[in-house]
């Protein structure tokens, strides 16, 4: 059979094309699937089959476990085991730094909202005895943590004026009568050569006195560091009452400013009774201004000095007798 000339065209033309998409299916490239990251999510779901990770790559773990870690504790004077419980645990905590850079410490017995702070050294060096009555009390509470009420905390400051202290021992922290040394009087005053017990804001003066001794105050109150350390101290917990230790007028002294503060003078009675010693509702020797005692009762805070009857003994009976009065009254 013939073709016509219009039919061989027709033909050649089919060929051609035929051809043609032939030659582009085999040479188009193959696009690559990127799943997105809910469809890689979905794929185990959907039945894909999740390809394993080549031979050079480690799979990340479901779980890594934590190094231990043990915590760094510092300052913490362990209780005896034998008597040992939650409400006692000795731990000093640095509220401030005095003027030469050394650390003002408080221990603390118990956790309860009534507070009471003892407070030794004010005066350093000088009234070394108060310092060493201070961390007695400290030893004290450490092996008879039961005698701390529930709703108490008490704090001990042992040493309010560490840098009187290194002058008079040399030491920093505890030390005993033997280290003592030199003339105590110049560590009665901090690195500054301020008396901290003229640099309270209760009749603040630029100079007080000692005695018959000019002193300096300070050139504001609480310019010194240890005395705003002990400010924002006092601010902070805002305790039931403070007691400070001094050595040695042999009495008790109430904390007021300009007017009897009666709150001071009640508590100071259940001292006094307690343990034996005289209060006063003022002290007369000479003029005190800028005293610390005397500016907690304008922060409603009662508070009292006890004067130790001699520069070297510790009245311990009857101070451990007044202090454990104050717990069993705040701890009523």
């Amino acid at each position: 059979m013939s073709l016509t000339r219009k039919a061989w065209q027709l033909l050649v033309g089919f060929l051609l094309v035929g051809c043609t998409i032939g030659q582009a299916a085999v040479s188009i490239p193959q696009p690559t699937v990127t799943n997105s990251p809910m469809e890689a999510a979905l794929l185990p779901t959907l039945g894909a089959t999740v390809a394993p990770l080549p031979a050079t790559q480690t799979a990340v773990p479901t779980a890594t476990a934590l190094p231990t870690i043990t915590p760094v504790v510092s300052n913490v004077q362990a209780t005896p085991s034998s008597t040992a419980t939650f409400a006692a645990y000795g731990v000093a905590q640095t509220i401030g730094y005095s003027a030469n850079g050394r650390a003002i410490e408080s221990y603390r017995f118990g956790f309860g909202s009534q507070s009471i702070v003892l407070v030794g050294g004010i005066h350093g060096g000088y009234e070394w005895n108060t310092i060493v009555l201070a961390y007695d009390m400290i030893d004290y509470f450490l092996a008879n943590p039961d005698e701390i009420p529930s709703n108490v905390s008490l704090y001990i400051i042992p040493s309010a004026n560490p840098d009187g202290q290194f002058t008079v021992t040399g030491v920093d922290g505890r030390f005993t009568a033997g280290d003592v040394s030199g003339d105590i009087r110049l560590g009665r005053f901090n690195g500054n050569e301020v008396d901290l017990n003229r640099n309270f804001a209760c009749d603040w003066q630029p100079e007080g006195v000692w005695g018959e001794t000019v002193v300096s105050g300070g050139v504001a109150p609480f310019s010194e560091p240890e005395t705003a350390a002990l400010r924002t101290f006092f601010l902070r917990e805002r305790p039931a009452m403070v007691l400070f230790w001094h050595s040695k007028a042999d009495g008790i002294y109430v904390g007021s400013c300009e007017n009897l503060f009666q709150p001071s003078l009640e508590i100071a009675e259940q001292y006094g009774r307690a343990s034996g010693y005289t209060v006063y509702e003022e002290f007369s020797a000479y003029h005190v201004t800028g005293d610390a005692s005397d500016w907690l009762a304008t922060q409603n805070i009662p508070s009292f000095t006890v004067e130790l009857k001699t520069r070297s003994g510790t009245d311990w009976e009857m101070n451990l007798a007044g202090v454990l009065v104050l717990l069993d009254f705040y701890g009523r």
